[in-house]
C-alpha cells in the first residue's frame, strides 16, 4: 500500500471514528450499514447498490478508481470480473485501508490501494477509465476542486459514477456539516460537474440514495 499523505490529514468527526481499527474491522458488515442508516433514515439494499454502480460504469477501457474506497468491498468485486481493467482503491484512513488489503488478499481479489486526501487525485491526465465515489462524495468539503481532478484524470468518455444522499431539512444540515459531511442536491451536483467540463449528466433514484453519472467529453460527445 503506498502512503501518499505527508502530513496529518483534516478529518471530520465521523471520518476519524473511522480511523480506529475496530470499526474498520466491523466497517461492512456494521459500520456502514448503521451509518448509512443513520444518515438517509432508511435501510440499505448493498446488492442493489453494486448494480446500479456497476451498470452506471459501462464498460471501462483503462484503470478504475475507485474513491474513499474504505474497505474497499466494491473495488473487490470490481476486481473479481473476468476482463475488468485495473482497479485501484484510494483512502484517506489508513485502518480502512490495512482492512481493505487484507479482505482482498483473503478474496483473491488484485487491487492496487493507494493512502491520498482527495480532492487531490494523484495519477496522470487522461489515465482513467473511470473514477467511482461508492458513498464517499459527501465527505469532500471542495466539490469543485474534486470535479476539476476527475475531469484532469479521466480519459476521453471515461465516467465519473457517485452516490450520496440528499442534504438533510435543518436544523439537521448544521449538524451534519459539523460532523464534516457535506450531502449536496442534485443540482448543485450538475452545476458542479458542468464547470468543470463534464458531459451527460445524468441522476438515478436508488432511494434512500442520490446516485449520478457524468462523463468527459471527447470531440464526438455532445454536450
Amino acid at each position: 500500500m503506498a502512503d501518499l499523505v505527508l502530513e496529518p490529514p483534516r478529518l471530520g468527526a465521523v471520518q476519524r471514528g473511522l480511523e480506529q481499527r475496530w470499526v474498520a474491522r466491523s466497517f461492512e458488515r456494521y459500520v456502514r450499514p448503521a451509518l448509512q442508516r443513520a444518515l438517509t433514515r432508511q435501510p440499505l439494499d448493498r446488492e442493489s447498490e453494486y448494480v446500479l454502480l456497476r451498470t452506471l460504469l459501462g464498460q471501462p477501457e483503462a484503470p478504475v478508481l475507485d474513491v474513499g474506497c474504505g474497505t474497499g468491498w466494491v473495488a473487490r468485486k470490481l476486481a473479481r470480473e473476468p476482463g475488468f481493467p485495473p482497479v485501484l482503491g484510494l483512502d484517506v484512513s489508513r485502518a480502512m485501508l490495512e482492512e481493505g488489503v487484507g479482505q482482498a488478499r483473503e478474496d483473491g481479489a488484485a487491487v492496487d490501494f493507494l493512502r491520498a486526501e482527495a480532492p487531490a487525485l494523484p495519477f496522470q491526465d487522461a489515465s482513467l477509465g473511470a473514477v467511482l465515489m461508492a458513498g464517499s462524495l459527501h465527505f469532500v468539503e471542495d466539490l469543485g476542486r474534486l470535479l476539476l481532478e476527475v475531469a484532469r484524470v479521466l480519459r476521453p468518455e471515461g465516467r465519473w459514477v457517485a452516490a450520496t444522499y440528499l442534504p438533510p431539512a435543518r436544523p439537521a444540515a448544521a449538524l451534519h456539516r459539523s460532523a464534516g459531511l457535506h450531502p449536496r442536491t442534485e443540482a448543485s451536483l450538475k452545476a458542479a460537474a458542468s464547470a468543470a467540463g463534464l458531459v451527460r449528466f445524468e441522476r438515478v433514484s436508488l432511494p434512500p440514495l442520490l446516485v449520478v453519472k457524468a462523463q468527459k467529453g471527447s470531440a464526438q460527445t455532445p454536450r
